[in-house]
């Protein structure tokens, strides 16, 4: 198995992981924000649901998406109001960005990319969106914490 396929499963398995937890709330602790400041779990999904078209254009400012940049991302992802329309809009991204990084040639991989951190190798770019899906499902298995569950898988 190449890097590249091992990447796209840890990542489909990632988002397994992450909706599994998440349909485990009850609907009110969804949408609960654990502080004043705290994101809600809703919020996160949505986040995750856009986050491999953003970084599709961080290793490529022309491919198209449903929205352009993090501003654009920001106002695109409030659509989902749902776990499940998150869910389905996550693995629909998950799908493409899949698409996407089986194109990308060796030579691409090692290349750089600007970002808004500075320039950034590709391969570094094409693991964000498990990365993400991971950090996410951790801060949803806090939230659950906060409010007593323990059974998050």
């Amino acid at each position: 198995m190449s890097a590249i396929e091992l990447l796209i499963n840890m990542t489909d398995s990632a988002v397994d992981m992450l909706f599994s937890s998440a349909r485990k709330m009850p609907a009110e602790r969804q949408v609960w924000s654990p502080m004043e400041t705290g994101r809600t779990a809703l919020d996160q999904l949505q986040e995750c649901a856009c986050a491999p078209d953003l970084h599709m254009q961080l290793i490529d400012p022309e491919h198209p998406g449903p929205f352009e940049g993090y501003e654009g991302a920001r106002e695109y992802r409030k659509r989902w109001t749902t776990v499940e329309a998150c869910e389905a809009a996550c693995r629909e991204s998950t799908a493409r960005w899949a698409h996407f990084v089986r194109g990308l040639s060796p030579e691409r991989l090692a290349s750089m990319a600007e970002t808004p951190w500075g320039p950034t190798p590709v391969g570094v770019i094409t693991g964000f969106h498990y990365w993400n899906l991971v950090y996410h499902l951790g801060q949803i298995n806090y939230i659950q914490t906060l409010y007593g569950d323990r059974d998050m898988f």
